[in-house]
């Protein structure tokens, strides 16, 4: 009963208070702009809900952002590092570690720069092919090496790094028993983004046929996959054509290369007080 008596007076209070509103305009004016106030107030406070929420959202979005950045870089560098360890690279083999103040390797720094910035291009005509030959210690690898590791480290290039030997061995001499692993490392041979031979003909005049012909099948068919090379080389141009016969030599003519001399004598360091 009390709580039905209470409800009876806040509803007596209510029609009660609604016409005074009715009766008296002022104040019914007053509370008019008490209502359009709260009203402002509530969409001033929905506004900055809102302005709150979307610098919470440009928070949250930046710093993804940045996670992602750094977790493409994190794979960016664990790419290099698996690519150097598959291309079998010396550390050592660095434009850094080279003497820039020697003027005999001047021209050839310049070149394998200009390799490395128009390696795109290559790829989409063709490929290309340098050749560096020169005699022993002279730089040639380290050159080579520096080009492979920049590579990597810029386009994130795939290479291969192998001495001629070390390719007969592995397909002429049974070195790989497995013909389907056989098989992979010849289409890795064709299909890698550089391959560079290091010591072409260095302990023979000639190349027996059999590797000659090899050897100039594989330029053809890295020629027509558009893929580039680096052959290194003791042969000067005149006496690797000797060594390696025509229908090789004839391949790498293919490519239009670029030769690197590098002269001089051995840049390794002497062996005690023996120069040699």
């Amino acid at each position: 009963m009390k709580d039905e008596h209470e409800l009876s007076q806040n509803r007596t209070g209510t029609t009660a208070e609604a016409g005074r509103l009715e009766r008296d305009p002022q104040l019914n004016k007053q509370m008019n702009t008490l209502m359009q106030r709260i009203q402002r107030l509530r969409r001033h406070s929905a506004a900055d809900q809102e302005l709150s929420y979307e610098e919470l959202r440009r928070l949250y979005e930046s710093q993804a952002n940045r996670d992602v950045l750094q977790l493409q870089q994190q794979a960016r560098q664990q790419r290099i590092a698996r690519l150097i360890a598959q291309a079998d690279l010396s550390p050592d083999w660095t434009f850094e570690r080279m003497d820039h103040q020697d003027p005999a390797l001047e021209y050839a720094i310049q070149t394998a720069h200009s390799f490395i910035s128009g390696f795109e291009h290559w790829a989409a005509h063709g490929g290309s092919c340098v050749l560096i030959y020169g005699g022993y210690g002279t730089g040639k690898s380290t050159l080579a090496g520096a080009i492979a590791h920049e590579l990597i480290a810029q386009h994130q290039k795939s290479v291969i790094f192998q001495q001629w030997s070390s390719i007969v061995d592995r397909l002429f001499f049974g070195v790989i028993e497995d013909q389907d692993e056989r098989n992979r490392y010849r289409r890795a041979l064709e299909e890698v983004d550089l391959l560079i031979i290091d010591e072409i003909g260095s302990n023979r005049t000639k190349l027996l046929e059999s590797q000659s012909s090899f050897l100039g099948h594989l330029l053809r068919r890295r020629k027509n996959l558009s893929k580039s090379v680096i052959l290194i080389t003791n042969h000067a141009p005149a006496s690797l054509h000797q060594a390696l016969g025509d229908f090789c030599f004839e391949a790498i003519k293919a490519f239009n290369p670029v030769d690197i001399h590098l002269a001089g004598p051995s840049r390794r360091p002497h062996i005690g007080h023996y120069p040699g």
